[in-house]
């Protein structure tokens, strides 16, 4: 009865981490998304309505002009000014994303190890790695193809029914290992085991990610603008 009352509590806690750990994943990743796209879009649209203001109020063309005559008159009078803006406002964003994702599920793999990784992550490995060789064990035998074997479990990653963020974080792991390292001719050794440890120290290799590039982005918007208004671009 203690024991029982001792594992639904640990199930408990281990639900109520993972909900918290999430949420801050989920809280961080809109955070830098809204709040870096907003910026963006404020930047870069300033941007262009100075540029028309300078150019049009300068005698750069008719302020009635069409879309497409606009769009000419505007590259033709200040073409990096211009260019760099639009550039800007089309890959910024997506750049932003990117990088925001990438940050996110860094953060989140940095925390989880910290917290409970033994604890939770490295028992799903062990799973999807046992289901995979029970399923084939002929891929963790001598002479195995290595790129069937990286596909397979991966594959199993994906088809799992564990935590999606959770998945991401041990295929993320899993990608960094090299196959080519493992030799499969020696029968004596666990390569399940091995290749769980060796998912689990290229995860434990990951650092605390930095916001920087949140930054660089918001600074490259910004620096635009203040090229623009001054006129050196």
């Amino acid at each position: 009865m203690i024991d029982e009352l001792k594992s639904k509590t640990s199930i408990n806690d281990q639900v109520k981490y993972v909900a918290k750990l999430l949420s801050r994943a989920t809280l961080s990743f809109l955070k830098i998304n809204i709040i870096g796209q907003i910026s963006i879009a404020i930047l870069g649209i300033t941007t262009i309505v100075i540029i028309i203001a300078q150019t049009f109020n300068n005698g750069g063309g008719p302020v009635h002009a069409n879309g497409q005559a606009a769009i000419l008159v505007l590259f033709a009078a200040r073409p990096i000014a211009f260019g760099l803006s639009m550039v800007s406002i089309f890959a910024a964003p997506f750049l932003l994303f990117t990088l925001g994702n990438k940050y996110v599920m860094l953060r989140t793999i940095n925390r989880l190890i910290a917290d409970k990784g033994e604890e939770m992550l490295f028992p799903m490995i062990d799973r999807i790695l046992n289901k995979v060789k029970a399923n084939q064990p002929q891929l963790f035998q001598k002479g195995t193809d290595k790129a069937k074997l990286q596909l397979k479990i991966l594959q199993e990653i994906r088809d799992s029914k564990e935590n999606k963020w959770f998945k991401k974080i041990i295929s993320y792991g899993f990608k960094k290992v090299e196959l080519n390292e493992f030799d499969f001719k020696d029968e004596n050794i666990s390569f399940t085991e091995i290749l769980k440890d060796k998912i689990i120290d290229k995860l434990k290799d990951i650092s605390e990610p930095s916001r920087l590039f949140f930054y660089l982005i918001l600074g490259w918007q910004a620096l635009i603008l203040l090229l623009t208004v001054f006129k050196v671009i």
